[in-house]
């Protein structure tokens, strides 16, 4: 009888479920595949994409997927198991949304081409030690932020500089000894985030320890952690507390609202569609319609000619009959390649003209 279930269930059953998808449904069955021109093939080599699982879209000049907190993997789909009153979910969501919100067009904190980015970076730069509030009061940034770039057991930039200013400055490894006194091990980086931001402010008002790039004359890149007041980080990490600022309640109520779907992973992390509501945002329309305009003039045009396309390559699941009107990103961005391509870019203007 075991012989049997185990020929049943793991032999004969698995075949005739592949055996039956490769006659009824053989492009689905191979993967969803599609060539450059968005027809279906069954040849990897010339595929580039498939239609049934997201891709990790990143460029200006294409419309982006669903987050992915698989991170794009198709052996690792899964979603991020993060309840609604997780505070993990709530700053990872609010990290996005601070370097990419925009105010609504003609509102009053619009005015003069003014950004929450910059209303962000002020709000930040008003109390001298903002960032020590923050390590204090948060429990997932700021040693999240202490292990950026950690790998095979080493620490990144950041977390290096924690170590070299715990040395630089004793009184920071004697704060953390008081308030662990239980605690024998050496502390980690991620340990001391409290204390470091408390001494960096004392020493930098103001300022955050943003990383600055260098290039050489012979094309290498070197980075290094200064004391700066505009950082795409102030923008993630205070994005949430700023915005629960009730002075900047105007501001608030004035920001562009985001798709839900563009800041929210799906449960398999591998979603190929977002909504046509996505698509069609400012987040979405605009930065792509910029990117593949050749001059000022014909900007109205491209982007009414992108909203066209992304509204014919849309469809609603189970033939109209369930949810909102989605889109297939893969296929959508290989359109716009065929019909909107990048313009190439402006030639330089020759020293002296």
């Amino acid at each position: 009888m075991l012989v049997f279930s185990v020929a049943i269930c793991c032999g004969l059953y698995p075949l005739v479920l592949y055996g039956s998808a490769r006659v009824l449904a053989p492009t689905t069955a191979a993967g969803g595949l599609i060539d450059e021109k968005g027809n279906d093939t069954r040849d990897p080599a010339a595929a580039r994409g498939a239609r049934l699982i997201a891709q990790p879209f990143s460029s200006d000049e294409y419309f982006w997927p669903r987050p992915s907190a698989a991170s794009y993997n198709a052996t690792a789909s899964g979603g991020s198991n993060l309840g609604a009153n997780n505070p993990k979910l709530r700053d990872r969501v609010a990290q996005q949304l601070g370097t990419m919100v925009v105010y609504k067009s003609g509102s009053p904190s619009a005015a003069g081409g003014r950004t929450p980015q910059q209303d962000i970076e002020a709000w930040f730069a008003a109390k001298p030690d903002r960032v020590a509030d923050w390590a204090s009061d948060s429990s997932v940034a700021p040693p999240a932020w202490a292990k950026i770039d950690f790998a095979n057991d080493k620490y990144g930039i950041q977390g290096d500089y924690i170590t070299q200013w715990a040395k630089d400055h004793p009184d920071v490894i004697e704060e953390w000894k008081k308030a662990n006194a239980d605690k024998t091990d050496e502390p980690k980086p991620e340990d001391l985030v409290v204390q470091f931001f408390a001494s960096f402010a004392k020493t930098h008002p103001a300022k955050w320890p943003g990383v600055v790039e260098t290039k050489k004359a012979d094309g290498t890149v070197t980075k290094k952690i200064e004391p700066v007041t505009s950082d795409a980080q102030i923008q993630s990490n205070f994005f949430d507390l700023w915005l629960s600022d009730p002075a900047y309640k105007t501001k608030a109520a004035d920001l562009e609202p985001v798709p839900a779907d563009m800041v929210t992973a799906s449960g398999s992390g591998l979603d190929p569609d977002i909504t046509v509501r996505n698509a069609l945002s400012v987040y979405q329309l605009d930065r792509v319609a910029a990117k593949r305009t050749a001059s000022p003039g014909e900007a109205e045009k491209i982007k009414h000619g992108i909203t066209f396309l992304v509204r014919s390559h849309s469809y609603v699941p189970l033939s109209g009959l369930v949810g909102e009107p989605l889109v297939n990103v893969l296929e959508l961005n290989l359109a716009l390649d065929a019909k909107f391509p990048v313009p190439p870019p402006a030639p330089t203007p020759a020293p002296g003209k």
